[in-house]
């Protein structure tokens, strides 16, 4: 008979346990998800890099690098999925929602290439995330 309220102290303590470390140490880091997003585009899988980039702006809203979640959102429906509707929308984000930002005149050029036809010239594909 003493082994019901044993196990009931032991599954109180042990979900006590699990809430208090489902917490921050579970959520990943700003830097963690450039990562895996990076890894999703460099294995192909261009749908989850751009939930990644997402995830990013959804966690980190304020952060000052937001604005390159965003851009490569744009780049990855440009260069890897040739949705330019949806890279054109990105683009138009950075532009709108990060004017004084250093890749706001990348995203014009992006756009003014898919407009006119043009292949843009991209010389480094990668984008450092940890400036």
């Amino acid at each position: 008979m003493r082994i019901v309220p044993t196990m009931l102290i032991i599954l109180a303590v042990g979900g006590l346990i699990l809430s208090c470390s489902s917490g921050t140490e579970g959520k990943k880091t700003e830097q963690d998800l450039y990562t895996e997003a990076q890894n999703h585009s460099e294995d192909g899988n261009f749908e989850s890099a751009i939930g990644t980039y997402e995830k990013i702006l959804e966690l980190y809203p304020d952060s000052p690098r937001a604005y390159k979640a965003q851009f490569l959102i744009g780049f990855v429906y440009s260069e890897n999925l040739k949705d330019q509707p949806k890279a054109k929308e990105n683009y138009r984000k950075v532009i709108d929602d990060y004017p004084e930002c250093d890749l706001a005149d990348d995203a014009r050029y992006m756009i003014e290439m898919m407009e006119t036809g043009t292949e843009p010239m991209i010389s480094d594909t990668s984008i450092s995330s940890s400036e």
